[in-house]
């Protein structure tokens, strides 16, 4: 009796295991563990040129030029008139998937902290006002 129990434990079990039920994160039917909501961005399998480009030293350089050109400060945070040098990033105006040859144009390219930058990702700050804050003011070249 102990052999059947044992068994019919282990065959509902594996029922469970592989049962199709819909995703509490997705809402999808699939097996558990194969929703692919969950993962972060950066988890994500990336090889695009974009991508490609982000990891070659020409942008390192570009990227470090354009935070020292924004005096290392989230330009958003300073037109809110708060100075925030932490968890800083390029960003790309128009992205590279848009126009790809303006990867490089310092007009394009403008300093963001992390809160901002995602927000200009999802577009909950537009184009248009990102690029009127692009910085005039070199501060790179300036004692301030």
């Amino acid at each position: 009796m102990t052999n059947t129990s044992s068994t019919l434990q282990r065959v509902l079990f594996l029922y469970l295991k592989f049962m199709l039920k819909a995703c509490s994160r997705c809402g999808k039917i699939h097996k558990p563990g194969e929703c692919t909501a969950g993962i972060k961005y950066t988890q994500k399998i990336r090889d695009s040129e974009a991508d490609r480009f982000r990891n070659r030293k020409i942008w390192r350089r570009k990227a470090d030029e354009i935070l020292e050109r924004d005096g290392h400060c989230c330009r958003v945070c300073l037109s809110a008139g708060v100075i925030n040098s932490t968890d800083l990033s390029v960003h790309h105006i128009v992205p590279l998937k848009v126009d790809y040859d303006r990867r490089l144009d310092n007009d394009n390219l403008i300093t963001l902290c992390r809160y901002h930058h995602e927000a200009a990702e999802r577009g909950r700050i537009s184009r248009q006002e990102l690029a009127t804050m692009t910085c005039t003011v070199d501060f790179s070249r300036h004692n301030i």
